[in-house]
């Protein structure tokens, strides 16, 4: 019964480590094209140029914060993903942006950056999807904006757009990058979750409910 629990969570947390992965891969386009972020972005952004450090460093830096206020105030909101966000998001930022540094931003143009972010955008639905499909939690500024919506009873909306322009606005005046790209980034990563995130959740709880079953089988 535990061999069959650790193929379970191991396929868990391939899925967690694929889908964050993917994720920063949309991050590192938004960073890349430069002509403006959804608005964690753009705090993450200006605040490593304040600090001097990586876009990645800057990621670590915030998310470890919010992990530090979320375990002082309720840490039962804190799941596994939730602390493996705050190793490797950072991380995983600064690998795409070496990788996707092959391509020439700056000779591509206005109109090709933009669609540069829509496939950016694109992408972080497809991974935003198979992270939470993993269920094993979400960064900690996703958590925070959960956990305040709780606490204080207001609805998801209202709490998130306050949280949206509060790090957008730190963001902006640290010399985050705001442009065209923000409100591109704004209009579709919403829609692009939207879409993408019933079809990639049915797939992959399909493939750990059959982990699940095959496990009851063998332990009947």
């Amino acid at each position: 019964m535990k061999e069959i629990n650790l193929k379970l969570f191991l396929k868990k947390f391939i899925f967690f480590f694929v889908g964050l992965w993917i994720i920063q891969l949309g991050v590192a386009l938004f960073l890349g094209a430069n002509i403006g972020s959804d608005p964690f972005t753009v705090f993450t952004q200006g605040l490593s140029k304040v600090v001097g450090v990586t876009p990645g460093q800057s990621n670590m830096i915030i998310t470890g914060v919010l992990f530090v206020i979320l375990a002082i105030i309720d840490r039962t909101y804190i799941n596994i993903g939730t602390f493996l966000s705050v190793l490797l998001a950072g991380q995983f930022i600064d690998l795409s942006v070496k990788m996707v540094s092959v391509i020439p931003f700056k000779d591509l143009g206005l109109i090709v950056n933009c669609l540069v972010l829509v496939v950016g955008c694109i992408i972080i639905g497809i991974g935003f999807s198979i992270l939470k499909a993993s269920n094993l939690g979400v960064a900690p500024n996703d958590v925070l904006v959960l956990m305040l919506v709780d606490k204080t009873k207001v609805e998801y909306r209202w709490v998130r757009m306050t949280y949206d322009v509060l790090v957008f606005v730190v963001g902006f005046f640290l010399g985050g990058v705001v442009g065209v790209g923000t409100i591109i980034v704004a209009g579709l990563t919403g829609p692009c979750i939207q879409f993408f995130m019933p079809k990639l959740e049915k797939v992959v709880k399909a493939i750990l409910k059959e982990e699940t079953e095959t496990g009851l089988k063998k332990s009947a």
